[in-house]
């Protein structure tokens, strides 16, 4: 046995391979190869866990009709949009601290002063509070948080 060890990985990165030209038939990339979030927030293995589901129908749908000949195309996709809801959650609240660094994308304060609002109407509002916590457990959506009627309270949060 050795001592217990840890590795700590300074950034997080999401890689963009949906946008390459081509990729190497018979390889993917999956899990942290293609979205290292900070592990802080304890959404890495469940991303990872989503796009096995999605490699699973993936192979289940483009399989059938075309076999591994360009799976790449058909599950490059599907995990970005995967990875777009943790992402989003993880690097906005990172580049919160002006320590962080990164350049901060376009729109980013209004997020940070949505989600700021919406933070405080949790305070009063189980319902929100679950809501809130099945998205960052990546059980629902992060559309939901932007969704009527939910919005429109927030926007009132947010300009009282």
């Amino acid at each position: 046995m050795t001592p217990i060890a840890h590795h700590r990985v300074p950034i997080s990165l999401q890689r963009h391979y949906e946008r390459l030209p081509g990729f190497p038939e018979g390889l993917l990339t999956i899990g942290d190869a293609v979205c290292g979030l900070n592990p802080v927030y304890g959404q890495g293995m469940s991303t990872a866990a989503l796009q096995a589901r999605a490699l699973q129908q993936v192979l289940a749908e483009h399989g059938t009709q075309h076999g591994l000949d360009k799976i790449g195309a058909a599950f490059f996709p599907k995990i970005t949009e995967i990875n777009n809801g943790p992402w989003t959650l993880a690097a906005n609240h990172d580049l919160a601290y002006p320590q962080t660094r990164g350049e901060r994308p376009p729109g980013f304060r209004e997020r940070a002063r949505y989600m700021a609002a919406l933070d405080r109407l949790q305070v009063d509002d189980i319902e929100l509070q679950r809501l809130v916590m099945a998205v960052f457990h990546l059980t629902q959506p992060l559309s939901v948080l932007h969704e009527e009627p939910l919005r429109s309270r927030v926007l009132a949060r947010m300009h009282s």
